[in-house]
């Protein structure tokens, strides 16, 4: 009876403490997860994302930046590839292009679409994964800790990809150029490369060299780290000049315009 009575007064000792900790680790958990959210908005505070979109919070990735565009856009579509550097480096006609193909991951929410989920890790060429097979070239965009993709002519699945013929792969505007629904051949698609395309391939398919395109980096400071932006010589610059009058009329959604947009969707769902 006496060791009863002493676990009585020890658990009776225990339970405020106990009941503390548990207080003060939702606490700590949830100002985490709040500090985490304002140190992504606040480390991310410039022009071509505040005016381009807004952050919105999607679980479990916390704060993520939502661009303001038409219904059926998806990231890596409204640009071209230039080889630079000895990697297929994605030159974007967006205006918040230069950050966020360089950067971080892409998402496609259930329901706010496709959202950039920044990261920490070093400037890149293009954040994909890619796929080529046959007489095709495809990439999706990279997305977030445990998010894998099938291929893209698995059910469901091409909606993430970008699949182009292997001689449209350097054009302009290669939305233009996307294989719509794409197929495995049977005979020309047993072999699956997941890697970017050999630049000699691409040569021998379009008939013509490739050129080496210069890229020069500037750092940009922001609050709370350093990115690199890319600068384009005067021919990369040109091509993305002819396609920017089509960005801004047939990509770009005034925030207004995209707001109620959204309410639409979200009644017809």
């Amino acid at each position: 009876m006496k060791r009863i009575n002493s676990l009585i007064k020890i658990n009776v000792f225990l339970l405020p403490f106990s009941m503390l900790l548990l207080i003060s680790g939702c606490s700590s958990s949830e100002n985490q997860n709040s500090m985490n959210g304002t140190e992504q908005q606040g480390a991310y505070n410039i022009d071509e994302l505040n005016s381009y979109g807004e952050w919105v919070h999607v679980d479990p990735y916390g704060e993520v930046w939502e661009p303001f565009v038409v219904n059926g856009w998806m990231p890596f579509d409204n640009g071209h590839w230039a080889y630079a550097d000895a990697n297929w480096t994605w030159v974007s006609y967006e205006p918040f292009g230069w950050i966020v193909y360089h950067y971080g991951y892409w998402y496609d929410d259930p329901f706010y679409g496709w959202v950039w989920v920044p990261g920490d890790g070093a400037w890149s060429p293009a954040n994909v994964t890619w796929i080529n097979y046959g007489n095709y070239v495809g990439w999706a965009p990279l997305g977030p800790r445990g998010v894998v993709y099938g291929h893209p002519w698995d059910k469901d699945q091409d909606r993430f990809w970008h699949v182009v013929k292997r001689d449209d792969f350097t054009r302009d505007n290669i939305r233009d150029f996307r294989v719509m629904n794409p197929v495995r051949g049977e005979i020309d698609g047993k072999t699956i490369i997941n890697k970017p395309p050999d630049r000699q391939l691409i040569e021998k398919t379009i008939g013509k060299p490739v050129p080496e395109v210069n890229m020069q980096h500037e750092t940009v400071k922001l609050q709370n780290t350093e990115i690199n932006r890319m600068n384009l010589p005067p021919g990369e610059h040109q091509r993305v000049e002819q396609q920017t009058p089509r960005v801004k009329k047939d990509v770009l959604v005034p925030r207004e315009e995209f707001h109620q947009q959204h309410q639409t969707n979200k009644r017809s769902k």
